[in-house]
């Protein structure tokens, strides 16, 4: 993106995003889950649970967290982190306190931050299990009605699985298994340790795209936008947008229409997205490179999602009935 552009995407309008890797702020009250058992690969209960996406809201993977033996407390399943993040409230509730001068680097979509961190002695979510471990301490708009971010650095082997249809999420052990034939199976390469990379094309470009569900709307980068337009202004149309992050930096972009999205076996159709010269891009060195962050507008709108980490997977279930987006976005994602 040229420094012109630049000068002029800094003077836009911002539209607050802000996230694990970014969403949209939202006011409503958290929705509630249900305390269900933990299964085999467990002995807490979890309370865990997938909201889809909706005419109203974005899409959330919502984890029971054990820390210390005390809990649950309530984590974003967030696939686009490779560091799990407490928030700051919940630290007096587990008689902890933060160490100023023991800080961690935390990168978000369009800065980064030197944050205390706090020791804690253990962590446990279905069959993801941490021990004496140093997290992350963060406040702001991103933990509003969480209690931390669940990174993907402790998933190796395992498997997660998420029900929008029933509202149902679990981490088990993966038993490497294929996915069932309806479901929509497509290869990742990991980015960055565990962040999920997929090849994709966007109308008839091929583009690099992150899974992530910790972001509720789908970002891209100035060079996708530049290759969509072929150096004409306005195509696709864009609207002026900003960005914020978990760590409260922000960034302005634009927002606009693209073509059909495939991923794999699946279509993504009508979906806006925000582009802009994002950070995490050059973190992922990606900045050069049409790529894609996908996010919950897109994958809140399956029944279900499956990420298999030992099979290196993504397995996607398209819903059988129109999703509400369809009328209100014109988004849709269906097998072929």
């Amino acid at each position: 993106m040229s420094g012109a552009v630049r000068t002029w995407l800094a003077k836009l309008v911002p539209l607050l995003l802000i996230g694990g890797s970014c969403q949209a702020v939202s006011l409503s009250a958290p929705t509630t889950g249900t305390l269900i058992p933990g299964g085999p690969d467990s002995d807490q209960p979890r309370l865990m649970y997938a909201i889809p996406t909706l005419r109203d809201q974005f899409g959330r993977i919502v984890a029971a967290v054990m820390i210390n033996d005390r809990g649950p407390f309530r984590f974003m399943l967030d696939t686009g982190s490779n560091r799990t993040v407490l928030a700051q409230s919940v630290l007096a509730k587990l008689d902890l306190a933060a160490d100023p001068d023991a800080s961690i680097s935390v990168v978000g979509v369009a800065g980064s931050q030197i944050a205390a961190s706090v020791h804690i002695d253990s962590l446990d979510a279905g069959a993801m299990h941490f021990r004496d471990v140093d997290l992350a301490v963060l406040s702001g708009p991103v933990l509003y009605g969480l209690d931390g971010i669940l990174g993907m650095e402790g998933f190796d082997g395992l498997k997660v699985s998420a029900d929008f249809v029933r509202n149902l999420v679990s981490i088990s052990k993966s038993r490497g298994r294929p996915a069932a034939a309806r479901y929509a199976a497509i290869p990742v390469q990991f980015l960055s340790d565990r962040l999920l990379m997929i090849d994709a094309v966007v109308g008839r470009l091929h583009v690099k795209a992150i899974i992530d569900t910790g972001s509720q709307r789908t970002l891209a980068n100035g060079a996708l936008l530049a290759a969509l337009s072929g150096g004409r202004p306005n195509v696709p149309p864009t609207s002026p947008a900003s960005v914020i992050d978990a760590t409260q930096s922000q960034q302005p972009g634009l927002t606009g229409r693209v073509p059909a999205i495939l991923l794999g076996e699946a279509t993504i159709q009508n979906l806006d997205v925000t582009f802009g010269d994002f950070q995490i891009f050059r973190t992922w060195g990606l900045e050069n490179e049409p790529a894609l962050l996908i996010g919950m507008d897109a994958l809140g709108t399956l029944a279900g999602l499956d990420i298999d980490y030992q099979r290196r997977e993504v397995d996607m279930l398209s819903r059988t009935q129109p999703h509400p987006l369809v009328q209100i976005m014109g988004l849709s994602l269906t097998n072929w």
